[in-house]
């Protein structure tokens, strides 16, 4: 099957969703083609920088067709995005099947390629919700009620064979915010590479992050990271560790700040204040942040999700998170794997006290790594999660 993503964002050393989707859809024998935008930094992604000197181009990456493009114009602070005309690109790489990653404002494009092509079935997944978008009248009633529900959705709706929202809050924005049925809508979740993971497990490669950090084979590691922001509350995490006291105790933090964060970076740094076992490790590519997993016991993460909560349940490990009221991950916990503090639970003296029992409870520590174990079989599996992309086709 040809398959042709089309999203806004890649970069071969992340595990993003549309990494992952490529990866897998092509270990399966089918073919990919992803078009994204220029943009090759995750920071200047979310910042919303895009350089228009950077070239477009095309290259192949482990068997995935990457075309990298401009976009023809940007409005309304970077909000509105868009590409030249895709048409030609379709009509070349005649896909059976076109994934679309949001609301792109190509979508018309590959409605009108399908209508022309009725073989070929579009589905699109959805990351927003009420956590991380429509903060305002002007981005919920302009921004997506008018522009993106009428002009692009309401238009292509009829042509989407599924809509696979990522969380279930995204459900609920879907439904009030674009009207699309329940019924029309399945969970896709952002799952993890278990491949990779299972093949990190196996050589051990945790012992040698630990010979490389100075960590001893006995001590307990604690790990965490991400983008280094304020709303993840990392600063709460290295109070904690240091109200434990347990020379035994170590902290890896993986992730780096963009320019805008680099005071909240200095802060996490003055406070850690060159602890011997706290170790800042930097931004790592995805086969280095499993490697940084598997030298883990425990994973910690105050506030605001992000990929690696998906990963460090993959590899096995305990969960302590934070569930700040915008993004329930209850859904990653039907066997009993995260310990999951609630919004006023989200401060030093819980965060160390669910340290020091997970330290000391060892059934409980066993018992919630089967339970990741059984978690990841079910939902974190990109071998079981891209046949429910491909069973509307």
């Amino acid at each position: 099957m040809k398959i042709v993503m089309l999203c806004e964002f890649f970069n071969k050393d992340l595990e993003y969703q549309e990494n992952l989707l490529a990866k897998y859809y092509t270990k399966h024998k089918h073919e990919v083609v992803v078009i994204a935008s220029t943009v090759d930094s995750v920071f200047d992604y979310y910042a919303d920088k895009h350089d228009i000197n950077a070239p477009t181009r095309e290259y192949f990456y482990q068997g995935v067709k990457i075309i990298k493009l401009q976009y023809k114009w940007i409005y309304l602070k970077n909000r509105l995005r868009k590409y030249k005309d895709i048409t030609p690109i379709l009509e070349k790489e005649k896909p059976d099947l076109i994934y679309v990653h949001d609301i792109m404002l190509n979508i018309n494009e590959a409605v009108r390629y399908k209508k022309k092509n009725p073989k070929c079935k579009m589905i699109m997944d959805y990351h927003a919700d009420y956590s991380n978008s429509a903060s305002g009248w002007l981005s919920l009633n302009i921004l997506h009620k008018i522009i993106r529900r009428r002009f692009y959705l309401d238009k292509a709706r009829k042509h989407i064979s599924k809509f696979f929202p990522i969380v279930p809050a995204s459900f609920v924005f879907l439904n009030e915010v674009y009207a699309v049925p329940y019924s029309e809508m399945e969970l896709l979740p952002l799952g993890a590479d278990t491949d990779l993971g299972n093949e990190i497990r196996a050589k051990k490669e945790g012992l040698v992050i630990r010979e490389k950090l100075n960590i001893p084979k006995d001590a307990f590691v604690v790990f965490s990271g991400g983008k280094l922001h304020s709303n993840k509350k990392t600063e709460l995490l290295i109070e904690a560790f240091l109200k434990v006291q347990t020379p035994q105790l170590h902290l890896i933090i993986v992730g780096d700040s963009s320019a805008a964060d680099k005071s909240y970076k200095e802060q996490l740094l003055k406070l850690a204040n060159k602890h011997p076992n706290i170790h800042f490790v930097g931004w790592l590519n995805n086969l280095e942040v499993y490697k940084h997993l598997d030298a883990a016991d425990i994973a910690v993460f105050p506030a605001s999700q992000s990929i690696l909560w998906q990963q460090a349940i993959s590899m096995r490990l305990p969960l302590i998170a934070g569930d700040t009221g915008s993004q329930s991950i209850a859904y990653l916990n039907e066997f009993g794997n995260i310990i999951i503090l609630n919004k006023d639970e989200i401060n030093i003296e819980v965060i160390s006290d669910n340290i020091q029992k997970l330290i000391t409870n060892t059934q409980l520590r066993n018992e919630m790594k089967i339970g990741a174990e059984k978690i990841t079989n079910k939902l974190l599996n990109w071998d079981t999660l891209i046949l429910k992309t491909l069973q509307y086709n």
